[in-house]
Formats: structure tokens, C-alpha cells, sequence
């Protein structure tokens, strides 16, 4: 049932799909300037991505079709949990196929040159899981509650300010004078604790995603259409 869930919401959001198009240009974009970040923009973007369905159900009663159909409520959120997640995994896969291009940019435009290594690449994979799992549990719960027009402002667009306004601090501060191998030193460490690190992050990832579905599962259950 949840497979077929999955199958319908993707069907319903056709007229977003074109946009799978854009993640690919998006990810060498922004992330030549620093390639690390090149696999947290695809994620972040594939988060964004995986919000289509909640803007169908407004444009298109989405929901009002699912409740002619023998699903439960719990199926749904389920079925949209899935879908994200294979949207998330879809995003990791195209920014670890695209960070060498953002990196040659880099090279070319800022004479650097940056490479994670394997086990830098896993650190950076787990803190973009852990990146998702945040905004998920942020945007999942509000959004079958209110719906994507009611819920988007608190749901998505405040947390992305939010978080924009930490990572604008983060890398003004690694621009400061003798802070130019923060990050560096950041992934060298997770490398060289690899295992802790990345299995850690995503320990917290899986957690948060937990109290999103527990979450939206209570919400969705009580709310009317």
C-alpha cells in the first residue's frame, strides 16, 4: 500500500518532475565556490523537491482523492516519507557524481583545489542526512497539519531563514584571518574519527526523522478536510 502511495504521489506532481532537471546545474553553481557543500545543497534541494506533493493536495484535493481510497492516514504520511526519502538518496548520488566538477571549477576560477577523500565524503553524506532530517521535522509536521499555503511560511520558510542566517556566520567566521583551514580541519577530523562521526550524525538523523513521522502521524489523524 505504501508502494502505491509513493506511485501516486509522484504521478500527482508530474508537473513538477521537470525540475529534477535543475538539481544537477544547482549543485556545480553553488557549490564550486566551496565543493564540500556541493552534497548538503543537492540534499537541501531534494528536501525542497520532496514538498511538491503537499502543494498538489492544495491545487489539486489531493487528499480528498486519497480518502475515497482504502488507506489509512497513517499509510499516507508513510507512503510521503518514502518518497522523500528515495528523493533524498537520488540528491546524495548527484552531488557525489558532481562534487569533482564543482571542485575543478574551483580550481580554475580560485586556484584551490579541495578534495574530502572517501571517509570525508561519508562525514559530509551523514551531515547532510542530519541536515534533511532537521528541515524535515520542521516542515513534515506543520504541513499535514495546515496544509502547504497555511504551513509553508512557518514549516519551510522560517527554518530556511534560520538556518541561512547559521551558515552565513559559519563561513563569515572561516573567512576571518587565521581561520581559512576551518573547515578543512573540520572534515580532517571526521575522517580521522570516522566512525563515531558519521555514525553518530546519522544515529541523530534517524532520530529526528522518527519524531517527525510520530508527529505528523498525530497531526494528519486530527485534521479536517
Amino acid at each position: 500500500m505504501i508502494a502505491k502511495t509513493v506511485a501516486t504521489d509522484w504521478r500527482a506532481m508530474k508537473v513538477y518532475q521537470i525540475r529534477v532537471l535543475l538539481l544537477p546545474l544547482l549543485a556545480v553553481a553553488l557549490g564550486w565556490f566551496s565543493p564540500w557543500t556541493t552534497i548538503p545543497i543537492c540534499a537541501f534541494f531534494s528536501f525542497c523537491f520532496s514538498l511538491n506533493p503537499f502543494a498538489v493536495e492544495d491545487k489539486g484535493a489531493l487528499n480528498s482523492l486519497y480518502l475515497t481510497l482504502p488507506i489509512t492516514r497513517r499509510n499516507i504520511v508513510a507512503g510521503r516519507y518514502a518518497l522523500s526519502l528515495v528523493m533524498l538518496a537520488c540528491g546524495v548520488v548527484i552531488g557525489v557524481v558532481f562534487m569533482p566538477l564543482a571542485n575543478l571549477l574551483s580550481k580554475m576560477i580560485l586556484r584551490s583545489e579541495w578534495y574530502a577523500g572517501l571517509n570525508g565524503t561519508i562525514a559530509i553524506i551523514a551531515a547532510s542526512f542530519v541536515l534533511y532530517a532537521v528541515f524535515n521535522l520542521f516542515a513534515f509536521p506543520i504541513l499535514f497539519r495546515f496544509g502547504y499555503a497555511k504551513g509553508k511560511p512557518w514549516g519551510v520558510y522560517l527554518p530556511v531563514i534560520f538556518f541561512s542566517l547559521i551558515f552565513g556566520v559559519f563561513f563569515t567566521v572561516a573567512s576571518w584571518p587565521g581561520n581559512e583551514l576551518l573547515q578543512l580541519r573540520l572534515i580532517s577530523y571526521a575522517s580521522e574519527n570516522i566512525v563515531a562521526v558519521s555514525g553518530g550524525l546519522t544515529l541523530l538523523a534517524i532520530a529526528f526523522l522518527l519524531m517527525s513521522y510520530t508527529l505528523s502521524v498525530r497531526l494528519y489523524s486530527k485534521r479536517d478536510f
